[in-house]
């Protein structure tokens, strides 16, 4: 910065720039290192898999970790789990695992009948197989529903069979222990 100033009537051009370069960026003091190599090629940038580290430069001016990447690796690393939270947890795959035991009685025993099925007719594609079967839903108020057609038997028990199948995939896939 140039300054005149009146000395007994004569102008004096102070010649002393001020330094306008800042010291400190963001709080963190200013590379100087770098920032020189910067001012020397300033046309060529250096591609980012080119550059080398300064092992010199690099160990005094080492940026603290910010807010976020803290907070990034806390929720990458799980704490432990504490005992009510291992119980908890426990008591939930027991849970799973009971309901896909009982998926797959339903569908070892939707298999067994269509197996008894088989052998009272030769073939299973035949609507005869379920000809001697009557399908009943029954409500717990003794609401009923009953019929015995063939077809509508088969076709019931093959979605049954084909649902209860998506279910216990679905149980399955939840049943997950954590890392």
């Amino acid at each position: 910065m140039e300054t005149k100033a009146k000395e007994n009537g004569q102008a004096k051009n102070n010649t002393v720039k001020a330094d306008k370069t800042p010291q400190f960026v963001a709080g963190n003091p200013v590379n100087t290192v770098s920032k020189k190599a910067d001012e020397t090629k300033p046309a060529e940038q250096p591609k980012a898999e080119e550059t080398k580290p300064q092992a010199s430069a690099q160990e005094h001016f080492k940026p603290e970790a910010t807010k976020a990447e803290i907070k990034e690796q806390l929720t990458q690393q799980k704490p432990a789990l504490n005992l009510e939270e291992t119980l908890k947890l426990v008591a939930d795959l027991a849970k799973k695992t009971g309901l896909r035991d009982r998926y797959k009685e339903y569908i070892d025993g939707l298999n067994d009948f269509e197996k008894l099925q088989k052998e009272n007719v030769d073939e299973l594609e035949d609507e005869g197989a379920f000809q001697q079967c009557e399908l009943t839903i029954t409500h717990a108020k003794g609401y009923k529903f009953s019929i015995k057609s063939p077809s509508v038997i088969k076709g019931t028990v093959a979605f049954m069979a084909s649902r209860l199948g998506e279910r216990m995939a679905e149980v399955e896939a939840s049943i997950v222990l954590p890392a």
